[in-house]
């Protein structure tokens, strides 16, 4: 009887086999917070992901038009636009200026989209001889 009574001195009284509600409530918060940056992150992922896409489909979009204008008519417009068939979403401007060369043409040719509701573009210039064309 004196080793209980020793013992139960010694050492404090502790329940056994559960948690503090502390503990409960601490493990609840970082489980929280954790999966919040993770669906944020995650969220940023997909944003940027979206962002390589629109801008690997300018890219295709901008090489195709520029290989429809290879082929200049006299007749042509300096200035063009209009959208995409098989893209929705996607539209495209081209605009023609003369330079001070004799028949040397700056040729702009820009695809619009919208992202994170904001205008994105991308565009390419090439210089295009072309002596038939009237300023």
């Amino acid at each position: 009887m004196n080793v209980r009574r020793q013992r139960s001195l010694d050492a404090p009284q502790r329940r056994e086999g559960g948690f503090l509600m502390l503990e409960v409530i601490l493990a609840m918060a970082l489980l929280a917070i954790s999966t919040v940056a993770i669906v944020e992150s995650l969220g940023r992922c997909l944003a940027a992901a979206r962002a390589v896409q629109n801008y690997s489909t300018s890219e295709i979009l901008l090489a195709n038009k520029s290989f429809e204008f290879r082929t200049e008519r006299p007749t042509d417009l300096l200035d063009q636009e209009g959208e995409f068939d098989d893209y929705p979403g996607f539209s495209w401007s081209r605009k023609l200026e003369s330079t001070d060369s004799e028949g040397l043409w700056k040729q702009t040719i820009t695809v619009y989209w919208y992202e994170r509701s904001k205008l994105a573009s991308d565009s390419v210039v090439e210089y295009r001889y072309l002596p038939l064309k009237e300023r």
